[in-house]
């Protein structure tokens, strides 16, 4: 838990940053709107993805703690495919929005929330036992 306590803040703060910096880039107002848009959707996608990953894997060692991480891991990476796909398609919609902008504040957020998720899962994780 302490890993959550830790990494959530942190997790949020980023996707704080990443939407303040759509302010200070000089851009468009619809870009700016796009650009803090995708940087919400993503802060709040890997805040859900972080207590998922933490909440489901407490309690479990051994290859059950790993399924679960894996298999959290792979819903998290789907959540984020469809929402910035239909975030894009979204701000497609609008002709006062940018997809290009979303995108970018979404991966932004998104790639370096996956350094945060990846530091919790290692300091939480126990060791697995291979057998060849």
């Amino acid at each position: 838990m302490k890993s959550l306590n830790t990494m959530l803040p942190l997790t949020l703060a980023l996707g704080g940053v990443v939407a303040a910096l759509a302010f200070v880039v000089p851009m468009d107002s619809g870009s700016r709107t796009s650009a803090l848009i995708g940087a919400l959707v993503a802060s709040a996608l890997g805040a859900v993805s972080l207590v998922l990953k933490t909440q489901l894997g407490k309690g479990l060692t051994g290859t059950a703690a790993l399924k679960v991480t894996m298999t959290t891991l792979g819903l998290s990476f789907m959540l984020r495919l469809m929402a910035v796909g239909l975030g894009a398609v979204v701000m497609k919609q609008n002709p006062a929005l940018s997809p290009f902008a979303f995108v970018i504040a979404f991966f932004v957020v998104s790639l370096s929330q996956q350094v945060l998720e990846t530091r919790s899962l290692l300091s939480s994780a126990t060791p697995v036992k291979v057998i060849s």
